[in-house]
């Protein structure tokens, strides 16, 4: 049986479409004009995100003659079809399944087993059903199977999605609390799993006990059991990926051919990277209201981060921006702040300017079963089209006018930014992942502001050949981690590491290192004498002022930081008011601030700080800006030389000198479709309030 998969859309390189269907909304009369009009407009897909309980009302019966008649119609219109089969996501699986096996409900960390819930997302009915349940692949796959044999071979079929927002089961019970799941199915598992691996003796070392019987070990039900804790999510984000792996497999014996994809949240969460792998694509979910229209255009940088991110951790980098939430998030009875078309088209133009297969807008028409209603849509309740619908329709337009330069080639970046899942847990166990997220994002948002490119990375993949690796809070020091640190070290001299915020303070278990930083103390020539912070008095008294070769640094929020002691040839760079702050080895391939470069600079990179140490190690941007203030990127064009995208994300027009670091010979407007005059290796561009232009530049 042939296996090539297809992943080419076969109108365009780059298709975009829209959420359509979440049964029963919208009803079956508004969909023929409604498909027109968007096959008329330039979208290419059109996607049905449907709950379980809809399609199988009845053990067995399938009931999908809403889903034939949008096969049916989407082939009238020349229209792709993605459709989501929702074994566990937010939505409930069928009533008489957990009448039938009330056990399968999820249980709390507090022994409460779930009941019915709803949700704006799931007015119908909220995810209560636990995967480790064995009925949940008995009749989930009957229904994957039946699913797929019944439309594998519709000739407008694009895309199986299999998980949106792949997540523990126990994430949509409301007392929940964001601690896994406890029923009997899944503790008997997990004692499975820990017996697999450890012996008793071994399971005492490891969570510094003295377990007698293996009957008395049972998984921590709090956060504050962090060495435990730890254990315990590892097993459910391995069993997360294995079940994803079924779902992939059930599909592939059937249809080998059509793309299987899945996707996260817009930040990173510990479990990601481990699926992303096991499908076809990755790709998030995205609001975009009150990004441009706020006092800080800028923060849309978060926005490119979370694409760099899935394109890494994308199988062979392949990624869709799924889901950017069409209409202001969320609706109800009162409104909030509308997405401006602008900010809608923006983030298209990212998408696909950071090497996207495509991109979905979420969705077509509000939501008119729930609250979601009525926000995140493109057309209007009426189903007229609003601005919103029209920016887009014109930017699908002007994407399709590049097809012979695109797909995108997005080379290699000359810096890193090291995701550490394992921190962002304990972080998180304190109550700190919002403190782990900002400071993940803080530096990139400098370098991407200011031109320079950045990839997202972790240490399951290869971190040799970048110039600039920055280490923003590598709490815990896993074997895996200090390995590929100390590989790097060896194999890739041009590498140089900036460890930033806590550093090596825990070991591999959860436990605080007794000789931080673990594993690099003697290594890196450090020793961590003690703690403190920032606060709001120091900062009014002007206790705030860190002295670094690169610069002065104002810290401007509070923050905490480690006081440094180095040793033998390791000296100290930085310093605030007597302590040492910062330091660096003698070879300077290890740099470590005992504060983040972004929590005491309002959650973005101190420019100073950050570009100061990118020009030290060599890193420079592609494309020099003079005058206004625009956001570069660059990319290799299909048809050979690069195109620069140059976002304008101010509320007014700007002018701009770009000098780009290579050689052109001829500089091409793409979207005025006009030349662009060079002189002495340099050209001016006017661009419009949130606007992007696109420049071809052929190789000299």
């Amino acid at each position: 049986m042939p296996t090539t998969k297809r992943f080419e859309h076969p109108k365009t390189p780059f298709p975009v479409g829209v959420e359509y269907y979440r049964a029963p909304t919208p009803k079956l009369d508004c969909w023929d004009a409604d498909f027109a009009r968007l096959s008329a407009s330039g979208f290419r897909v059109v996607r049905s995100f449907t709950y379980w309980n809809w399609m199988e009302p009845r053990p067995g019966i399938y009931e999908l003659d809403d889903f034939d008649y949008m096969f049916d119609l989407a082939e009238k219109h020349g229209l792709s079809v993605w459709l989501d089969i929702v074994l566990g996501t937010h939505g409930a699986c069928p009533e008489w399944l957990t009448r039938e096996h009330p056990d399968m409900r999820v249980v709390n960390h507090r022994g409460q087993r779930a009941e019915t819930d709803a949700g704006p997302a799931y007015p119908q009915g909220a995810m209560i059903h636990c995967y480790d349940h064995p009925a949940w692949r008995e009749y989930g796959g009957g229904l994957l199977r039946h699913v797929v044999h019944r439309y594998k071979d519709r000739p407008s079929l694009l895309i199986w999605g299999l998980w949106d927002g792949v997540n523990l089961a126990s994430v949509w019970h409301r007392d929940g609390d964001g601690y896994p799941c406890y029923c009997e199915n899944t503790i008997l598992k997990y004692k499975e799993w820990l017996r697999k691996r450890f012996t008793l003796d071994t399971l005492n070392t490891r969570f510094s006990r003295r377990y007698r019987r293996w009957e008395d070990v049972e998984p921590p039900r709090s956060d504050q059991n962090v060495v435990e804790m730890l254990l315990y999510r590892e097993f459910h984000y391995e069993n997360l990926a294995n079940h994803l792996q079924w779902m992939v497999d059930e599909v592939e014996e059937i249809d080998p051919h059509h793309e299987v994809r899945s996707h996260g949240g817009w930040s990173p969460r510990p479990w990601d990277e481990r699926c992303a792998r096991i499908v076809d694509s990755w790709g998030m979910s995205m609001s975009s209201n009150n990004l441009l229209t706020s006092d800080d255009p800028y923060q849309i940088a978060d926005r490119a981060f979370s694409f760099d991110w899935s394109r890494s951790a994308g199988h062979n980098g392949r990624w869709w921006n799924e889901e950017i939430y069409a209409g202001m998030s969320r609706g109800g009875v009162t409104w909030k702040k509308q997405s401006d078309p602008r900010e809608l088209t923006t983030l298209l133009w990212m998408t696909l300017a950071c090497g996207a297969a495509g991109t979905m807008f979420w969705q077509y028409r509000p939501e008119y079963l729930s609250f979601e209603s009525p926000g995140y849509n493109l057309v209007a309740l009426d189903g007229e089209p609003t601005p919103r619908f029209d920016a887009a329709a014109r930017a699908i337009a002007q994407i399709e006018g590049l097809a012979e330069h695109l797909p995108l080639e997005c080379p290699r970046a000359d810096v890193g930014i090291v995701y550490h899942p394992e921190s962002q847990e304990l972080f998180s166990y304190n109550d700190e992942s919002d403190r782990f997220l900002a400071d993940l994002r803080g530096v990139y948002r400098t370098l991407w502001t200011h031109g320079i490119p950045a990839e997202v990375i972790t240490p399951r993949m290869d971190w040799s050949g970048y110039r600039l690796l920055f280490l923003p809070n590598i709490a815990l020091m896993n074997a895996e981690t200090q390995e590929r640190i100390e590989r790097t070290l060896q194999e890739s001299p041009e590498t140089h590491f900036v460890a930033e915020g806590s550093f090596g303070m825990y070991s591999a278990d959860g436990q605080s290192s007794y000789r931080p930083p673990e594993g690099f103390a003697d290594r890196f020539g450090v020793r961590v004498a003690d703690f403190s912070a920032v606060t709001p008095y120091d900062i009014e008294c002007g206790r705030n002022i860190v002295k670094t070769p690169y610069g002065q640094a104002t810290i401007q929020t509070p923050c905490g930081y480690a006081i440094l002691e180095p040793r033998n040839d390791t000296r100290s760079i930085g310093s605030l008011g007597g302590d040492t702050v910062a330091v660096q080895t003698e070879d300077r391939h290890f740099t470590w601030f005992g504060f983040t470069l972004s929590a005491g600079f309002g959650d973005v990179g101190q420019p100073d700080l950050v570009l100061g140490l990118a020009n030290e190690f060599g890193v420079h941007p592609a494309v020099s800006v003079e005058g206004d203030r625009v956001v570069p990127i660059v990319r290799k064009s299909r048809r050979g030389g690069r195109l620069l995208f140059a976002f304008n994300l101010e509320p007014r027009q700007v002018r701009v000198i770009l000098r780009p670091k290579w050689k052109t010979s001829h500089v091409y407007d793409l979207l005025a479709h006009r030349d662009v005059p060079i002189t002495g290796g340099a050209f001016q561009l006017v661009i419009e309030p949130w606007e992007v232009a696109v420049i071809h530049c052929a190789d000299a």
